[in-house]
């Protein structure tokens, strides 16, 4: 384990780990790769790079969109079949008052009746909640609290220098083992 201290510029990869061990972890896998010990270095956080990260695997927002929900509209049948059924009924019971109350006036009391009851069943099916379309059985994740990064002075940088730069074999195999070991590759390094 090197700790050498280079200028930001002299490094073509650099992963950020979220603890120590993962990044010793990622080191001596790249020793045990072929990577000399000229080329691995273990750095503090904070040291070199800015912070560009980019994150990779599939996208964080997509699931956003198969867990979005929305209620179907009023479907328009319901509205009015339950318009028709509460006039019906009201104006059954406005007929059956007209027997026990005399004095209301039969035809006029009936019709206001079935026309309450279809302005309140109308309402009644406009109202209605409809079916919850788009979910599908997954629950929303919780966010997770963004955990404070280790202290300052752990090593939980890896950076690599290649002594041959061009060689995109060696790059990218390098670039593997970091994001298969949890890293983050810092975009601002190795840019020039």
């Amino acid at each position: 384990m090197q700790r050498q201290q280079q200028q930001p510029a002299e490094y073509d990869l650099l992963a950020v780990f979220p603890d120590e061990n993962l990044a010793e972890t990622a080191a001596s896998r790249l020793r045990k790769e072929g990577f000399g010990d000229e080329e691995v270095y273990q750095l503090p956080r904070g040291l070199v790079g800015s912070g560009q990260f980019r994150e990779h695997g599939p996208s964080r927002t997509r699931s956003e969109f198969f867990l979005q929900t929305q209620r179907s509209k009023p479907n328009p049948l319901l509205v009015v079949t339950f318009a028709i059924i509460t006039g019906l009924i009201l104006g059954g019971l406005t007929f059956a008052a007209s027997f026990a109350l005399p004095t209301l006036p039969e035809p006029v009391t009936i019709i206001i009746g079935a026309a309450v009851g279809l302005i309140l069943g109308a309402i009644l099916g406009l109202l209605r909640r409809g079916r919850v379309r788009g979910a599908i059985g997954q629950t929303v994740p919780a966010a997770k609290a963004a955990s404070p990064g280790p202290p300052d002075g752990g090593l939980t940088v890896v950076a690599l220098r290649f002594a041959d730069p061009e060689n995109i074999t060696k790059k990218s195999r390098a670039r593997a083992i970091l994001l298969n070991n949890q890293g983050k590759i810092d975009r601002s390094v190795g840019q020039r």
